[in-house]
């Protein structure tokens, strides 16, 4: 039997990304006992299961509000806060959207993106490669967080202010210099070092 893997993940709504109980048995019934499930550090469940049912399984989880991702070399799926203030205060259309406009690109070495809806960053967005905080009616865009070496590190400030309407945009322009540029397997805050911090902002435009 040929096996293949995918990514699910649930709905971004207020209270973040969580499965209910109706989605797991749902997710159990259709990937079948024979399946394997991996529950990774990005809100999502890695699935391997028989190759011809998989596809059948993917429409029937996106039907259910679930995202259904490629594994591998590609922009994973957003990572985000809880919403804690509201859908509305805390921008969820917004980390929707971008979800929409970043997940599953292929990439060098996967790529980790937080959104946090506000200046707690709950959504640990100063950890991962690429980092959003939404700041009153804006947002601020940091890179290059670091939290699998011994020389852990918080991603740094890029841009400040953006407005909602560009940031797919933005974020999508720094994803493109990381293609273009980056070598293979290299993670993409060894590529801010070796790139550097300011060759890369002066490429964005806004």
């Amino acid at each position: 039997m040929c096996k293949v893997k995918f990514a699910i993940s649930p709905e971004i709504r207020v209270g973040g990304r969580r499965f209910t109980a109706s989605d797991l048995s749902k997710i159990a019934e259709l990937v079948g006992e024979d399946s394997d499930i991996e529950l990774t550090t990005m809100q999502q469940l890695i699935v391997e299961m028989d190759e011809l049912r998989a596809e059948n399984a993917k429409e029937a989880l996106r039907s259910r509000g679930m995202g259904v991702y490629e594994v591998g070399h590609v922009v994973k799926n957003l990572a985000v806060c809880n919403f804690c203030k509201g859908a509305e205060s805390e921008g969820l259309e917004a980390a929707r959207e971008l979800d929409k406009a970043i997940a599953g690109r292929l990439v060098p070495f996967p790529v980790r993106v937080g959104y946090s809806g506000c200046p707690n960053a709950c959504g640990e967005s100063l950890a991962k490669d690429i980092g959003i905080v939404k700041i009153k009616d804006t947002f601020n865009v940091y890179v290059g967080g670091e939290t699998k070496t011994l020389n852990a590190s918080s991603g740094k400030l890029m841009l400040e202010k953006v407005a909602g309407d560009l940031l797919p945009s933005v974020v999508n322009q720094i994803i493109e210099v990381y293609q273009k540029n980056g070598r293979k397997r290299e993670r993409f805050s060894h590529f801010m070092k070796r790139y550097g911090f300011d060759t890369l902002q002066n490429e964005l435009t806004i």
